[in-house]
């Protein structure tokens, strides 16, 4: 489909979200009506998704200022830094890929088609980070795995440096699945002559097809594979943290210093499964999502039942947000270190709180 029968098809119909860059034959044989799926997107995208992104970049920023001042030097401070880095980039393109999804945006009088522009701008890069996110998780998780099966070789093992270059190759990886998309896909002016006006959108070259194939073959064994590698490592890890915990209540040659140190272990690796296990929730609707795309051809962005696809996925892109931004929350009543350094960090919130702990 050419550039301008695109835009053609958009300003048939300015309610159209996702699928503004797209014809559809059999419209009416759509299980959830344009209506409904424009419920769905108003509700989740632009009301409580935008809220929650909001809220996560503030808490963000919050976690990324107090792991500076814990200090990069060990590995899993590095690796939960730039999970608060991603999250933060990430709900940034959330919040403007739900401004262009918005079904009233088209009625703003501006020279931009929002529904093709998101792609490159918000869809796409907010995809990535997201699966960045999942595979810091995979790490982070599989480290915790080795520090239970190895404890005395665990520092040998997990160095800062190593820890670093494998953060690294996420990142690579992942941003260099987007290369392919930016050479087929590029911003283009239009003119559309039922408005008289030229409107800046996307255009593709002739490979487009064959690129996002190819594409999302790529993306999806991605995200997919970093969620059934959470789930491995995550039920390795609460195996063994109880057969640990099991083992230390019958051991009665434990030093208090011993205690101490497996105390602060325990806090640090139950504050992980945590974590490991809000993404595992927060992301399976997209996982069963994307499976259920590779099997049912009508069931995706272009296919007969694409508002289903549209709702199903508004769900998907609320729980990732909720996923972004739930972490300070679940770091604060679980590190004493990282509450602590909140509370010096914003004194007059926390003065009672202050008050109360001094006097006991």
């Amino acid at each position: 489909m050419d550039s301008n029968n695109s835009f053609n098809s958009i300003w048939t119909n300015e309610s159209t979200l996702y699928t503004q860059v797209y014809n559809f034959p059999n419209a009416n044989r759509q299980l959830l009506s344009r209506e409904g799926r424009n419920l769905f997107i108003l509700v989740n995208h632009v009301i409580l998704c935008s809220f929650i992104s909001m809220f996560g970049v503030g808490a963000n920023s919050v976690n990324i200022l107090v792991f500076l001042k814990q200090g990069l030097k060990k590995s899993l401070n590095l690796c939960f830094f730039l999970l608060a880095v991603t999250d933060l980039m990430g709900l940034l393109t959330q919040l403007w890929h739900n401004f262009c999804l918005n079904p009233y945006v088209s009625y703003i009088n501006a020279p931009l088609v929002f529904g093709e522009i998101q792609i490159l701008t918000a869809g796409k890069p907010n995809a990535c980070l997201v699966r960045i996110t999942g595979w810091i998780t995979v790490y982070i998780t599989a480290e915790r795995c080795l520090s239970i099966a190895m404890p005395l070789k665990i520092k040998q093992i997990v160095t800062f440096e190593r820890t670093a270059l494998i953060l690294l190759v996420i990142y690579l990886v992942n941003v260099a699945s987007l290369v392919p998309l930016y050479f087929s896909a590029y911003f283009s002016w239009n003119f559309i002559p039922a408005k008289n006006t030229t409107f800046l959108g996307v255009s593709y070259r002739s490979n487009k097809q064959v690129i996002q194939d190819l594409l999302y073959i790529f993306q999806a064994s991605l995200a997919l594979a970093a969620f059934a590698c959470t789930v491995m490592f995550t039920s390795i890890l609460i195996v063994s943290f109880k057969k640990n915990a099991e083992w230390r209540q019958k051991s009665t040659f434990d030093s208090d210093q011993t205690k101490m140190k497996s105390k602060r272990e325990n806090r640090t690796v139950r504050m992980v499964i945590v974590v490991a296990c809000v993404l595992i929730v927060c992301y399976t609707p997209a996982c069963v999502s994307s499976l259920v795309s590779a099997v049912i051809q009508d069931y995706s962005i272009t296919g007969r039942q694409s508002n289903i696809f549209e709702a199903v996925w508004s769900f998907g892109f609320l729980l990732h947000s909720v996923n972004s931004s739930i972490n300070m929350v679940l770091y604060y009543r679980m590190s004493s270190k990282y509450k602590t350094i909140v509370q010096e960090m914003f004194p007059s919130c926390f003065k009672q709180n202050v008050l109360v702990q001094s006097k006991g």
